[in-house]
């Protein structure tokens, strides 16, 4: 058994970037008392306003980089603060900040964490309190173009994609692993809790989620958040586009409902059986270990296994972390009567091999879809 630090007073703060905005913004989160920023480049998805040719051949989808570190909630208001203000974060285009509360999180010494002083603290995020819904879905390469498309024709901001692996139970058969290459694109939206099952619908439907092998997708509660991701990109010679058109809209009308006030009565919702409350077990850690938590997710009965790749930004002397070191975040979603006994064998796993830098922290999963056979 390893000997934790174990906090329930802990959120997952994400930052979506353009690559010119990571060293400034992730320099200002340190400041205000962020550590252990794990980067990861992704591309964005937008929609091309132009004429036919434009349309034809759009351009190539922006570059992004995704953020994630956990701060104590006695800390999120700072921290957000910070990266909104260094990242410029206000304007249309510039990214994204959202918070999300962990259930609880467990970090071995040696793992970069900053310390909490506040017990009570609600992890709140000041003026960017906002009802929002984050949107996941693990699909085949080649897939996420479709699947984020679904989105932003849902009027979704621009949605992100990352790479990494994924695999489940046919991963335990050797003779099947041939069949199908562990790598993943994962799609990520981030969108109003009142549009979240519209697009959850869409992007679904998009992936074909629901049919053999397709894929794995879920939806986790966003605490807070200001969301101004790129949606379109435009050709014409108007002073605005689109987006910021629409955005002026929102403005004036007072909110989003105008967007979906001249659509019919009919329901879009998707018919199908969902898994329910879930919770999502992660496992932070560097990426020469990353096998080992991979491997034993399986053996531990989860039924799947995804993982991203990415760089720890920020050294820790006292860690005996390297800037930029490469790490890897393995994730998979359980049970609620799963996750301890999950959680164990793994740090088990890491313990016999003399890993000593690692951190679980697990989140709420309220639904998820994927096949399930019949």
């Amino acid at each position: 058994m390893s000997n934790f630090n174990q906090s329930e007073n802990f959120s997952l703060l994400s930052l979506i970037l353009p690559k010119e905005s990571v060293v400034p913004v992730s320099d200002a989160i340190g400041k205000a008392g962020a550590s252990g920023i794990f980067e990861v480049t992704a591309r964005g998805s937008v929609l091309n306003e132009g004429g036919f040719l434009q349309r034809m051949f759009p351009p190539p989808a922006p570059e992004q980089h995704l953020l994630q570190t956990l701060v104590p909630n006695d800390k999120v208001n700072a921290v957000t603060e910070a990266a909104v203000q260094a990242g410029n974060l206000s304007r249309v285009g510039a990214g994204a900040v959202f918070v999300i509360g962990c259930n609880d999180m467990r970090h071995t010494e040696k793992f970069p964490v900053p310390s909490s002083s506040e017990e009570g603290a609600n992890g709140s995020s000041g003026d960017y309190a906002a009802e929002l819904e984050a949107i996941c879905c693990i699909c085949e390469i080649g897939i996420a173009d479709e699947i984020a498309k679904a989105a932003l024709l849902k009027g979704a901001p621009g949605p992100t994609v990352t790479f990494g692996e994924g695999g489940g139970v046919r991963d335990k058969i050797p003779l099947l692993r041939i069949t199908k290459g562990p790598e993943k694109e994962f799609v990520w939206c981030i969108v109003d809790k009142n549009e979240a099952d519209e697009v959850f619908a869409d992007m679904a439907r998009a992936g074909k989620i629901t049919e053999p092998g397709r894929g794995f997708m879920y939806s986790i509660p966003v605490r807070s958040g200001l969301i101004n991701v790129s949606s379109t990109v435009s050709s014409s010679a108007h002073g605005a586009n689109m987006e910021q058109v629409i955005s002026a809209l929102d403005d004036l009308k007072g909110g989003k409902d105008w967007r979906t006030a001249a659509e019919s009565g009919a329901s879009k919702a998707l018919k199908t059986t969902f898994l329910e409350n879930l919770v999502g077990l992660y496992c932070i850690v560097p990426r020469d270990n990353y096998e080992e938590v991979y491997d034993s997710v399986l053996e531990g009965g989860a039924p799947g296994v995804s993982t991203n790749f990415g760089l720890m930004l920020d050294a820790d002397s006292g860690t005996g972390q390297q800037q930029n070191e490469e790490w890897a975040l393995v994730y998979t979603s359980v049970g609620p009567n799963s996750v301890d006994d999950l959680r164990e064998k793994v740090s088990s796993r890491l313990n016999e091999k003399g890993i000593k830098r690692f951190a679980f922290y697990s989140l709420p999963i309220p639904r998820a879809l994927t096949y399930l056979g019949g």
